[in-house]
């Protein structure tokens, strides 16, 4: 019942959120193009594509008012503490930097700041993945209410940018978004600066404690990091998991796998059992443990792209591939883009994981480098790619066509 009602809440604020921007963008209003707020998963956290870019825009160009918009009044303390400009989404200053920035800087969607305030303001969606799945239209947005899917169709109408890591993409954010491809711009992704580089100040919003019991442990064993997806199911891809004989494979090659969830997704307790299976929790930022991994372990998740970038190994557990392919469905061929094992049962997993632990020579080198060419942008400085584009963006506004 709970769980209804929240749904049909969050509806609701769409909807409304929608009206409201409409009207804010028909007001006559001064917005500051030198003025950009940033915010990311409805408000919660400091992470993903709008956390480095945002670091990159205080760092590097002091033209630039940025402004952190977040509903956790901890990760607003911490970033005032360090000397950036942060606020309370929904407190005066919050609202009002909201309502006279002239970039508005996102992940998710418009309501990781406030939505109702951002008309008018240049809308930039930095997105938080490489589609591989199918997403937003090509999902679960025809089986909602009218009002919803007008709503989501305003929303994302209203962008003036996306950036995407790959022109191979564009085809799967067009279909998903039903977004005019003129608005797609091939820039990278800035998270994934971090991966080949040093940020300045991109501890702030992990969780310490957790990210230096990683560490730790990456200085003396080997890691294999599984991060899988969300299913809509509610099913969990642990539970398929033979954790003690996988426990006692990482013992004999004297590695741990460590468990990531996705956000959607929090652990039962009782899930995993083993010395050598340990479960992270969920604020832990992904993209601050993939350079500590040895390997990773994923199914249907995009983060495998970005983790391509480390030309690491990766393996693949899809037992419910065939069930996932025809309930959700891809974008690309499955088995054309994974470059790695695909386990399918357990025998399978526990094989896979053998060899890429032991000693025999990697086998899929040349498999990670052509889907890394196809799909992930090398380019360094993608920050700043991405932040020269938004700016030479000023004054453009691209629509789709009715």
């Amino acid at each position: 019942m709970q769980q209804r009602l929240r749904a049909a809440l969050d509806r609701a604020f769409l909807v409304i959120g929608c009206l409201c921007h409409w009207v804010v963008a028909r007001l006559p209003l001064t917005r500051d193009p030198d003025l950009w707020v940033f915010g990311t998963r409805s408000g919660q956290g400091f992470a993903d594509n709008a956390k480095y870019l945002y670091l990159h825009v205080a760092a590097n160009h002091p033209e630039i008012r940025a402004v952190w918009l977040s509903t956790d009044p901890e990760v607003v303390e911490t970033l005032r503490a360090r000397g950036y400009e942060a606020h309370h989404t929904r407190s005066l200053r919050g609202l009002r930097a909201n309502l006279r920035a002239g970039v508005v800087c996102v992940t998710h969607g418009l309501r990781d700041v406030t939505l109702a305030l951002s008309g008018g303001a240049r809308a930039v969606l930095l997105w938080h993945g490489t589609p591989l799945k199918h997403i937003s239209w090509d999902s679960h947005f025809p089986g909602e209410p009218l009002p919803v899917r007008l709503a989501h169709s305003y929303a994302h109408d209203v962008l003036d940018r996306i950036t995407i890591p790959a022109e191979a993409m564009i085809p799967a954010f067009v279909s998903g978004l039903h977004i005019d491809p003129e608005v797609l711009a091939v820039t990278g992704y800035p998270r994934n600066d971090a991966l080949v580089g040093s940020i300045a100040d991109d501890d702030i919003g992990l969780d310490g404690a957790s990210l230096r019991a990683v560490e730790a442990l990456a200085a003396e064993h080997r890691l294999v990091l599984s991060l899988p997806t969300f299913r809509d199911s509610g099913e969990s891809v642990f539970e398929t998991l033979d954790t003690a004989a996988l426990d006692e494979l990482l013992e004999r090659h004297d590695a741990y796998l460590l468990v990531k969830p996705h956000p959607n997704e929090p652990l039962e307790p009782g899930t995993l059992a083993g010395d050598r299976i340990r479960g992270l929790p969920e604020r832990v930022d992904s993209h601050a443990l993939l350079p500590l991994a040895d390997a990773l372990l994923t199914d249907y998740s995009s983060v495998f792209f970005d983790y391509l970038l480390l030309d690491r190994p990766v393996l693949f557990y899809a037992p419910d591939l065939d069930r996932y392919r025809a309930e959700r469905g891809f974008y690309f061929d499955y088995d054309e883009v994974t470059p790695g094992p695909v386990a399918r049962t357990n025998p399978e997993l526990l094989a896979a994981l053998d060899r890429t632990l032991g000693a025999e020579a990697d086998g899929f080198a040349a498999e990670r480098a052509r889907v890394r060419e196809r799909f992930c942008d090398t380019r360094p400085d993608r920050a700043e790619r991405v932040f020269r584009t938004v700016r030479g963006h000023e004054n453009k506004r691209v629509r789709r066509s009715p």
